[in-house]
């Protein structure tokens, strides 16, 4: 059981934000509907002296947040929203294996780097159950702990690393490189890299939208917690990816079905 607790609502977006956020860090926790679980309704109401405010995070210190922005859950689970100093060598924004990759070899030639990630380090390849394809490891690896493999390495080398902090804009001054965050700081460099990763593709269907984190998901490592003892799931796509993700949801649901439109799984 999961030392942190989210009391919330599906129709709550603030709720998904939060969860996601927790996900993509890779914080274990337990998700509470109020509107299905009475005790988990009444805790709120308690906590708050009669107040219904979602979500309500609950730490294992006993403390909690109330409807917390991303910067506030940041704080809270430790994470440094800014770097140490205005100026580096080399900015890189995105930090996936990728970029983390390019950091640690700008570090070994005496480049100081700062990498700036808006969710958490590592990428998609941190969420991803198993990896089989990453050379190096014959007998495959776990995604969270090649990730934080590379992390240390980067650290080891000096480089400096920001996460949960996004860029909202690049650009030119002079012979200079700005880079500005969500938050308002800047940072300057010589040269900016840009490793910003792939996006889930959508379906484009009627309702996807609005299901997004009440229903469908595009990461089980993040979000199969909430489903556990779930009669069936489905996953879409018969790929390599599908079939990893459906092997990795029957550990929490009693039935996956995946779906595949040719006539075979590839």
């Amino acid at each position: 059981m999961a030392d942190v607790k989210v009391y919330g609502a599906p129709w709550c977006p603030d709720c998904r934000r939060s969860k996601q956020f927790l996900g993509e860090q890779r914080v274990v926790y337990d998700w509470i509907d109020i509107d299905a679980d009475t005790e988990g309704l009444r805790f709120v109401e308690k906590l708050q002296g009669g107040g219904r405010t979602i979500p309500t995070i609950v730490f294992p210190d006993g403390s909690h947040l109330l409807e917390p922005s991303n910067d506030e859950l940041a704080e809270r689970l430790g994470l440094s929203l800014k770097a140490e100093r205005s100026y580096y060598d080399l900015l890189i924004v995105g930090g996936g294996p990728t970029g983390l990759t390019a950091a640690i070899y700008a570090a070994r030639e005496g480049i100081d780097s700062l990498v700036i990630e808006k969710s958490a380090l590592g990428g998609q390849a941190a969420l991803t159950e198993r990896i089989d394809n990453y050379p190096g490891f014959p007998e495959g690896i776990q995604g969270g702990e090649l990730a934080d493999r590379i992390i240390q390495q980067a650290r080891r080398y000096g480089v400096e690393l920001l996460s949960a902090v996004g860029v909202r804009g690049i650009k030119r001054e002079g012979e200079y490189v700005v880079a500005t965050t969500e938050g308002g700081d800047e940072y300057c460099g010589q040269v900016a890299i840009i490793c910003t990763g792939s996006t889930y593709r959508r379906l484009g269907v009627p309702g996807e939208e609005e299901l997004i984190g009440a229903g469908i998901h595009f990461c089980s490592t993040c979000d199969a917690p909430f489903y556990r003892d779930a009669d069936e799931l489905v996953v879409i796509g018969g790929g390599n990816s599908g079939l990893e993700e459906g092997l990795f949801l029957s550990k929490f649901a009693k039935k996956v079905r995946i779906l595949e439109r040719s006539d075979r799984l590839k």
